[in-house]
């Protein structure tokens, strides 16, 4: 839901742009589907994010941290029941 939230807050300045020339009847057809397209990739790419990067629901993310003087790199390790 968050990922939604941030999409829509990024696109609302194109939009709004886009409707300011709309209401000025000053773009061309280069304008309206380069804007388009940059949308589209912006779509693709965010949804690939999604699913390419998410740490399952059991699971909790552990930072890089040091051990024993060496960094041990983030990793995903399984929740412990309390």
């Amino acid at each position: 839901m968050i990922r939604l939230l941030e999409v829509v807050l990024f696109l609302m300045p194109f939009a709004g742009y886009g409707l300011w020339l709309w209401s000025g009847r000053r773009y061309t057809n280069q304008v309206l589907w380069g804007t388009l397209g940059a949308m589209f990739v912006l779509l693709l790419a965010a949804g690939w994010l999604e699913l390419s990067g998410a740490v399952p629901p059991e699971m909790s993310y552990v930072p890089p941290h040091m051990e024993d003087g060496r960094i041990v790199p983030g990793q995903a390790v399984r929740r412990t029941s309390p």
